[in-house]
């Protein structure tokens, strides 16, 4: 009785195997007649042949094995060509009649004509999503683009990508969150409508920014372009026409609208899609921020505004080729130097032109007719008889002779740099192109250096700026030439400041005032003889020859017991002991011959150089996070 059952249950199994089998092969063969149809006419003969005799094969395989072996064949047929099957009733093209009535619907679900403040509960997400997802897969390009809805799908797609962008900020759980495929979906329509229409494109959102009134909200404002970004729409296109959207706004007096286009702009600034832009797209931008600064006896509106003009032309600065960021920067020189600003104005655009200078390398093969031009034009405003144009061409030259080594906080004011103590001073390397630049310009550096000190060194603030010049020269070029020419400089200064020099007001019949210009005078011919000091140390600290250390150390400690008041730091009033020597005597200054020969011996003789000090760790800074460790050991070592 058992055997019985157990044959009826397998006949059972078997009859049922037979029917799905034959089920499947008459859905299969119905399929086949459809596809064959229509791969008869729209695909190539080779691929139908081949589906056909494959398809024959396996149905002949079918029946001639009963049972299981029949519906293997038939399943491993129908997994064969259910993706070719899928692909042709799927992905059949909506005509334009279809898309249009498509687009009607999706304006419908996102609520498009209603009013911003009441649509966002009365979108119907999902079923937008999957109205704009069928837009996507099967509208023809060319329809897409030419029919009179598509302004309406782009602006549905913005409406679920800031409902997207709202949602990930509001509600940061880890389910999926709402609108999920907004930004794939939004990004689809773009790349559908460019690049043929990409200025429409770029129209079309900033028109909806406006009209939603969004650029309040930053945050949904930077997605959005982004998103437009990320699908390689062209950075600068959309620079140029945020710049006119800018425009605008300040012809309307809409300071606070352009406050927040100012900050979207900073924020979708990033390297990966702003590669290639041409410095021509950021002229506009430059004269917004060069009338920014002009405050004028009227308090102008976009002076407001300066600082995020600065910002927004930093990091696209930093992301212009070499060629192209010395061209901006031989466009932004004229503004600087030669326009009428008022000081302040002036001080405050130099700003973003010493940012500019600090990013530009001399030394590359791109400059090599160019650098020479800055430099000279650098020079001939650098011994104007204008102060500020004088001093902001000077930290503009010193910005562009530096070459990344970041010295210029060891050269705020002038100081001693003695032999033997370690300094974080890098010096240059490859030296080779600002070594023969300097040499064409030598003549002109130094007249232009020598009326600068002469007419504009009396503040100490000024002299400071030309001391941190002359010390950026010695380090990035650390040659021969440089430090002759150097050399030249100082005694020549040295002489000009010296005590035969000029005198004022020093007989006693001398009225008042020019008693006073006589005690200003000393005082900053003391300051000048201590910046040369201070410069001579550097040079001497970094050749590290003996014979040169030797007399600038004898100079050094000859003025530190009789003349101190020659030595840096530099004071804004000096006062003599009685003791002190305050007059001419040649033992406290640089002889001319004693520094020919060092040079001579260091560069001709290659005398032996003095060893380079070590760094040394220091152990009571309390930033270090070794501090304690040490503190404790210490203790132990003592027996605490």
């Amino acid at each position: 009785m058992p055997i019985h059952r157990q044959q009826c249950r397998r006949s059972v199994v078997v009859l049922a195997l037979e029917s799905c089998c034959a089920l499947w092969e008459s859905i299969a063969a119905a399929l086949w007649g459809r596809a064959f149809s229509i791969l008869s006419v729209s695909s190539a003969e080779p691929t139908g042949a081949y589906l056909a005799s494959r398809r024959h094969t396996l149905s002949e395989d079918g029946h001639r094995r009963s049972g299981p072996g029949g519906f293997c064949a038939s399943l491993e047929m129908f997994r064969l060509e259910s993706f070719q099957i899928s692909k042709l009733f799927s992905r059949k093209r909506l005509t334009s009649a279809e898309t249009r009535h498509l687009a009607d619907e999706l304006k419908t679900c996102c609520g498009l004509f209603l009013d911003p403040t009441i649509r966002s509960p009365n979108i119907q997400g999902d079923k937008a999503q999957k109205i704009l997802r069928t837009l996507v897969r099967r509208s023809r390009r060319d329809i897409l683009q030419h029919i009179p809805e598509r302004d309406a799908i782009l602006e549905c797609s913005l409406i679920l990508v800031q409902n997207y962008v709202a949602h990930l900020q509001l509600r940061r759980q880890a389910r999926r969150p709402a609108f999920a495929q907004a930004k794939p979906l939004f990004q689809a329509v773009i790349d559908m409508l460019i690049p043929e229409q990409q200025n429409e494109v770029i129209d079309i959102i900033l028109r909806f920014l406006q009209q939603e009134n969004l650029w309040k909200v930053e945050f949904i404002c930077v997605e959005i372009l982004q998103f437009v970004l990320e699908c390689q729409s062209p950075a600068a296109l959309l620079l140029a026409k945020l710049i006119d959207h800018v425009e605008q706004c300040l012809a309307r007096s809409n300071i606070d609208q352009v406050r927040h286009v100012l900050a979207v702009l900073q924020n979708i600034i990033e390297p990966p899609h702003w590669q290639g832009t041409d410095y021509s797209e950021l002229a506009k931008l430059l004269r917004f921020y060069h009338t920014s600064v002009f405050i004028g006896t009227t308090r102008n509106q976009i002076y407001e505004l300066r600082r995020g003009f600065e910002k927004c032309l930093k990091k696209l600065i930093l992301l212009l080729s070499e060629l192209d960021r010395s061209a901006f920067f031989v466009m932004m020189l004229p503004l600087l130097l030669d326009t009428e600003l008022s000081s302040g104005a002036r001080i405050e655009f130099a700003s973003i032109v010493e940012y500019a200078a600090a990013q530009i390398n001399l030394g590359s093969n791109h400059l090599a007719v160019n650098g020479s031009f800055i430099v000279e034009y650098l020079l001939q405003h650098l011994a104007a008889d204008d102060t500020i144009r004088c001093v902001q061409s000077c930290k503009v030259l010193t910005k562009l002779l530096e070459s990344g080594n970041h010295n210029s906080t060891q050269f705020q004011s002038p100081k001693i740099f003695f032999i033997d103590t370690y300094y974080p001073i890098r010096l240059g390397r490859d030296f080779a192109a600002l070594e023969k630049l300097l040499f064409e310009l030598r003549p002109q550096m130094q007249h232009a250096l020598l009326q600068a000190m002469l007419q504009h060194s009396a503040p100490k603030m000024n002299l400071d700026v030309f001391y941190q010049l002359i010390c950026t020269v010695l380090v990035e070029a650390p040659g021969g030439f440089t430090a002759a020419a150097v050399c030249c400089l100082l005694l020549q200064l040295q002489k000009m400041f010296s005590y035969e020099a000029t005198k004022v007001g020093e007989s006693s019949g001398e009225s008042s005032e020019a008693q006073a210009q006589h005690l200003d005078w000393v005082q900053h011919r003391r300051r000048i003889h201590g910046t040369v000091m201070a410069a001579m140390t550097l040079m001497s600290w970094i050749h590290r020859t003996g014979t040169l250390n030797e007399h600038v150390n004898g100079i050094l400690n000859a003025r530190f017991e009789h003349a101190p008041f020659l030595n840096p730091p530099l004071r804004e009033v000096y006062r003599c002991a009685p003791h002190h020597i305050d007059w001419h005597e040649d033992r406290l200054f640089f002889n001319v011959l004693s520094i020919r020969y060092g040079l001579w011996k260091c560069f001709r003789l290659s005398e032996e150089r003095i060893p380079k000090p070590v760094r040394m760790r220091s152990t009571g800074s309390t930033d270090d996070p070794r501090s304690g460790r040490l503190t404790y050991t210490l203790k132990r070592f003592v027996g605490a």
